[in-house]
């Protein structure tokens, strides 16, 4: 039975505050192998369990655990990312002088634990040998839009909860604050005065705009995992809020730094490993698919591999590991790539999906209300909420749903990046069109992919009336469909909670003092969605 040595002391930042650093040592003398995790979500009221502290198996590790800046037990005052890369390598240097480091260190995260350890990748501290790095990506914008729409179900809640987490300050919010006209200084709003570290994110949608190239912006943190040496096991879920920006982060790593990293991605959500069901859903689960049972100790395997050179087992280096939903298989291969079969299906006039290309085309026109937004269960892979059933079709008179025809195969898996191009048009100046694709199976749709983009994000001037074409490339996915299943494609012009309200004014949406209604038209005979099989 382990008996590790707990202590618990504060560490002096650069800057004089004090951060809570506890420690859990295998033995009260010697040296160890660290691992190090930084954690902001705890307050400074939790209760320590010592005795289940002193019991872990930590597999010989040394664990060394901080709480953020202004979270827990440490001073100072929490502003999301804005100090973590500073307070990273001050605990880094705390460590290098303490009587039991090794020499060797290892870094354990997940989300925004994740992203601390980002903050300083770019560094490349040579006694870090290997991280565990889940659920989190490292480019700032892609965590806050897409397609120049602020996530406000996502981030936007998510930041105001953390900004001065441990001060007891008046905090004026619910799901609806983000529909308030105008978005600049919504935080006057909630907190009594402004907030430039918060506000200044509601300002530059645009991937383009230099600001994200500043440190404000994650600068830091940009590329980070291209810019050191240090093998990382990336993982996430085909329902994770940052699904697309680990994958990115993967598919983007040149093929040196890809031999030395691995990738899973289990069927989940943002919860990639999560403990088996004890409350009945009908909600599908999924066979086989808990890392933690199929491999319980993941983290200290990655990490003896590169100290001791124990085998892996379950992931492979250069490899990606991914769940096939439905399927109930895992894959390893390079990447989730693309099916050689491509299948198309054009929207149909009476509101169908169909293989076929209509002779003639049609249109179906609905009114879009900025201030009567079309809410969606689910936030699919680029908000909270991951996987949840769908109203039925056509619910409301500003969701057009499109179904396909049963599926005549015995099965087939769907995988890649399916694609809409959506030909529209409206009588707005800038208007949203938001699309959302579902599994239909006994007469229940489950949430796939969705996307959401702007008439004037590509190209800039729109003359009310005119004909234009969005693209959507969803990001990737890997499911099983049966004979019997359909595919439903929703299409609206907003989403709530989970994005931004675009007020059909052209322009800085975050400047908007108001917000006019609209006819928005789906060119149906030349919109089509497409899939890729294996």
């Amino acid at each position: 039975m382990p008996c590790n040595t707990v202590i618990e002391t504060w560490m002096t930042a650069r800057d004089g505050v004090k951060l809570y650093t506890r420690l859990q040592l295998p033995e009260a003398e010697g040296r160890f192998p660290v691992i190090i995790i930084r954690h902001p979500y705890v307050r400074k009221d939790d209760p320590t369990d010592f005795d289940l502290l002193k019991n872990e198996d930590t597999h010989g590790y040394a664990v060394v655990l901080q709480h953020c800046r202004g979270t827990g037990r440490s001073e100072g005052i929490c502003i999301p990312y804005i100090s973590e890369r500073n307070d990273g390598l001050d605990l880094l240097e705390w460590i290098r002088k303490q009587p039991f480091y090794q020499g060797e260190l290892f870094l354990s995260g997940s989300s925004y634990l994740t992203s601390v350890h980002y903050s300083y990748l770019n560094t490349d501290p040579p006694d870090i040998k290997a991280a565990f790095l889940p659920v989190q990506d490292s480019e700032r914008y892609n965590i806050l839009y897409r397609n120049g729409f602020f996530k406000s179900g996502l981030h936007g809640r998510w930041a105001l909860g953390m900004y001065k987490r441990n001060l007891p300050i008046e905090r004026n919010y619910c799901h609806d604050t983000f529909r308030t006209l105008p978005l600049k200084g919504i935080t006057r709003s909630v907190f009594g005065k402004e907030v430039p570290e918060i506000e200044e994110e509601y300002r530059h949608p645009d991937p383009a705009d230099p600001f994200w190239q500043t440190p404000a912006g994650g600068s830091d943190y940009h590329d980070a995992c291209r810019k050191c040496r240090i093998p990382i096991l990336f993982t996430t879920a085909f329902y994770d809020i940052y699904t697309g920006g680990v994958l990115d982060i993967w598919n983007g790593l040149p093929e040196s730094r890809k031999r030395q990293c691995a990738c899973i991605v289990t069927p989940f959500s943002h919860n990639w490993n999560p403990m088996p069901r004890t409350q009945p859903s009908d909600l599908p689960d999924f066979e086989n698919a808990r890392v933690r049972e199929i491999c319980p100790d993941l983290q200290y395997l990655w990490f003896d591999h590169f100290r001791i050179g124990t085998p892996l087992h379950f992931i492979e280096q250069g490899k990606l590991v991914y769940y096939t939903l439905f399927e109930n298989q895992w894959h390893c291969e390079k990447s989730v790539e693309n099916g050689p079969e491509k299948r198309e299906f054009f929207l149909h006039a009476d509101r169908t999906l169909k293989t076929g290309k209509p002779a003639e085309s049609g249109a179906i026109t609905y009114l879009y209300n900025p201030y009567a937004p079309a809410p969606f269960a689910g936030g699919c892979c680029l908000n909270f909420g991951g996987m949840e059933f769908q109203d039925p079709p056509n619910s409301r008179y500003d969701i057009i749903s499109f179904l396909s025809d049963p599926i005549e195969d015995e099965s087939v898996v769907c995988q890649g990046k399916s694609e809409v191009e959506l030909h529209c048009r409206s009588t707005a100046p800038d208007t949203c069109f938001y699309v959302r694709l579902d599994l239909v199976r006994n007469g229940k749709a489950i949430c796939l992919r969705d996307d959401i983009d702007s008439l004037c994000r590509v190209e800039k001037d729109y003359t009310p009336g005119a004909e234009r074409v969005l693209k959507f490339s969803l990001i990737e996915h890997s499911f099983q469909l049966r004979k019997g299943d359909q595919l439903r494609l929703d299409v609206s012009s907003s989403c709530v909670p989970h994005f931004q309200v675009h007020t059909n004014r052209k322009g800085l949406q975050a400047d908007q003092t108001g917000a006019d209604i609209c006819r928005n038209t789906i060119i149906t005979g030349k919109s089509m969605l497409r899939i890729f099989c294996r």
